[in-house]
């Protein structure tokens, strides 16, 4: 088979693919790119299943590592795998399953570690520029996960996988299944997977304190299982019509905090699980690029969280304890509309944006009554609101070589209702024995964007852009007092960013080469600031500057030998110096080595650096360190038996570097895998 290049962060070529581009499922994809005359990526990347399978990326945080600019955090006391792009976190880029937004109205605080990738042709990520067609807060970029498509007129893919921890013990498996068929102008999908993973170990370099005695890293079991259907109708080229399905359930415990005297959380997750149907339909207009595109979905979150009263986790019993629930509904839809003009010169785009969200919170407690320790259930509490966007995109072509973007969005979101509920000090409840209501407010903002590219050469392209966004704060962030760690604060502004970018992609022969440029000032930034040692609060502070670099580079050695690599600089910083921002490295890279030194064997040592980052302390928390840094090494090796069976075996952290990216909580240590995969 003639080999290709897939592209990582819009120049960087990975490994040779087999998956073919109509695999992806383009009604999923988003306005990433200017479109038509050339699609000039602005800045972006895209990480294709077949990166994700060559660098043994099974969940969503570790695929999003391969993208320069993107830096893995942990959540702590949660135990959140999180993401951030060029320092914006979760909270400020938006995530989407195939254009349509994964949301949790609450606090949305989603765990990347419990996505899993089997099922996903490729994430696009932006970063700074994003579309203002594809929806509102899209602060600093966003992550968009396209489906599979089937394109065979029967297609089997199935995988099974083991992991061991450094001394071959067995402590986890994933398995995955995709098939599907086309039937004329129909086709019909369904994938399943499952991931489990029982416990990981620490580094052999692990020094013990109180609370964790290194090996066996105690409660830090985490599964993820998710079933997804397709049912598609494709009757040309320009049209199609898809109803998608998925269920999704997680569970999940949470490792203790290493650090002596630092809070403790007996916290376990039995239920982390997310359901979604949505349809999306595209209508051509005519053979230039008109359309009308349609997706309405509805979406169900049920989170539960127990909190022990002992560290055995055997106890539920007293006024510490409870039972944590959290269910959310949301429903919605986008009608976007391009309509081409002077053969296909100028396309102008328009998209409304609806959702309407509904959280309810609840807890099974236990209060003092008489003397004697009874369980209660709190009355159910509600949080309702509209989110609405107006979005309008022209893209012209000057000449054939030229992209020239300008948009603009209104946002607006309409604040219902949101309750709270909280037990008095001595265990009762209060005063009304009824859930009480916060001052309800509306926030509204404008956002224009502008973007140029131009392809100076069949391999080379310059880009430039400059766009401001706006991200309304959650619920969470205003009115959540965190089990009385915080103070609320329900007059929190909207916090926006000014984003400029400049980049060139390159390829010279067998080599390509890319670099971006960024800045992005960030006005009204929501951060957590520390009162007092046990009391904090979400505040506007006013500026906050991100800024920095990335450099890209893959080369074609000999057709069996092919080098690659990427780096990204950061630097975040507040002027008045009022906080400082954590949780992202100043320097981070990625290197890789794909070789075949014989028919069918590949075999692909790669590299992680991670520089420090600023950290918050677990005791005392008002205090910060520089830490994070890290060196990973990893090697997979894998052969192609035949054209049907492919297995591969490899190891992480092959070096047992012993780090941490959040202060208590130590990062697995060597670790194995061995997969096996059935093609039909």
């Amino acid at each position: 088979m003639k080999s290709t290049f897939t592209i990582l962060a819009a120049c960087t070529a990975l490994v040779p693919v087999s998956t073919l581009a109509s695999e992806v499922f383009s009604l999923g994809q988003v306005n990433a790119s200017a479109p038509a005359m050339g699609s000039t990526a602005m800045g972006g990347s895209t990480v294709t299943q077949d990166d994700i399978q060559q660098f043994n990326r099974e969940s969503l945080d570790r695929a999003l590592d391969l993208v320069p600019g993107a830096a893995i955090s942990y959540g702590g006391a949660r135990g959140e795998r999180t993401v951030a792009i060029r320092g914006f976190d979760r909270w400020r880029v938006p995530l989407y399953m195939d254009g349509i937004r994964v949301y949790l109205p609450a606090d949305n605080r989603i765990d990347y570690g419990l996505f899993g990738t089997a099922d996903i042709a490729e994430i696009q990520v932006s970063k700074g520029f994003t579309s203002v067609i594809d929806g509102p807060g899209a602060m600093g970029g966003s992550v968009n996960l396209v489906s599979r498509k089937v394109t065979r007129p029967t297609e089997l893919d199935l995988r099974f996988g083991t992991m061991m921890n450094s001394g071959g013990t067995f402590n986890g498996f994933l398995a995955d299944a995709f098939g599907g068929a086309r039937l004329g102008d129909w086709y019909v999908q369904g994938s399943a997977s499952e991931n489990l993973r029982t416990f990981y170990s620490l580094s052999d370099d692990y020094r013990a304190t109180t609370m964790e005695n290194g090996g066996k890293r105690d409660h830090s079991r985490r599964e993820n299982m998710k079933v997804n259907v397709k049912v598609g109708y494709e009757p040309s080229p320009f049209d199609e019509y898809s109803l998608n399905i998925i269920n999704q359930t997680g569970s999940k415990e949470v490792p203790f905090n290493e650090v002596p005297g630092a809070t403790a959380r007996n916290w376990i997750w039995p239920a982390w699980d997310k359901q979604s149907v949505y349809w999306i339909s595209k209508t051509g207009l005519d053979e230039k690029g008109s359309y009308v595109k349609v997706k309405a979905f509805f979406d169900r979150f049920f989170n539960e969280v127990d909190t022990y009263d002992n560290a055995n986790f055997t106890s539920l019993s007293t006024t510490s304890a409870n039972r944590s629930y959290y269910e959310d509904f949301a429903t919605g839809g986008t009608a976007e509309g391009a309509w081409a003009m002077f053969d296909g010169q100028n396309v102008l785009k328009a998209a409304l944006h609806y959702r309407h969200d509904i959280h309810t919170e609840w807890n099974d407690y236990f209060r003092v009554i008489g003397g004697a320790v009874q369980p209660a259930t709190e009355p159910h509490q509600r949080q309702l609101e509209d989110t609405w966007s107006l979005a309008v995109e022209n893209t012209f072509h000057p000449t054939k070589d030229w992209d020239v973007v300008t948009g603009i969005s209104y946002d607006y979101r309409h604040l219902i209702k949101a309750q709270d509920f909280i037990l008095g000090n001595t265990g009762g409840t209060n005063a009304s024995n009824r859930p009480y209501s916060y001052p309800r407010g509306d926030v509204h903002a404008l956002n224009p964007q502008l973007a140029v590219a131009y392809r100076y050469a069949d391999a080379g392209t310059v880009h430039a852009s400059a766009s401001r966004r706006t991200r309304f704060p959650t619920l969470f962030e205003r009115f959540s007092t965190r089990f009385s760690t915080f103070q609320n604060n329900p007059t929190l502004r909207p916090e926006k960013s000014n984003n400029l970018e400049a980049g060139v992609t390159q390829t010279i022969g067998h080599t390509k080469l890319g670099a971006n440029v960024f800045q992005s000032w960030l006005e009204d930034a929501i951060t957590s600031i520390p009162l007092t040692a046990s009391l904090s609060q979400n505040q506007n502070i006013g500026k906050a500057i991100h800024k920095g670099f990335e450099l890209e580079i893959s080369h074609a050695v000999t057709q069996d030998l092919e080098v690659g690599a990427n780096y990204a600089n950061l630097l975040r910083t507040v002027p008045d110096k009022s906080t400082i921002l954590v949780d992202t490295p100043r320097h981070k890279a990625f290197a890789y080595v794909n070789w075949k030194p014989v028919d069918g064997l590949s075999v692909v040592p790669s590299v992680e650096v991670g520089g420090e980052r600023h950290l918050q302390k677990a005791n005392p928390n008002t205090m910060y360190f520089d830490g994070g840094e890290y060196v990973v090494a990893n090697l997979k090796a894998g052969y192609q038996f035949t054209g049907q069976v492919y297995a591969e075996a490899g190891a992480n952290n092959l070096l047992d570097a012993n780090y941490k990216i959040s202060d208590g909580y130590h990062e697995e240590g060597r670790n194995f895998f061995a997969n096996l995969r059935v093609t039909f």
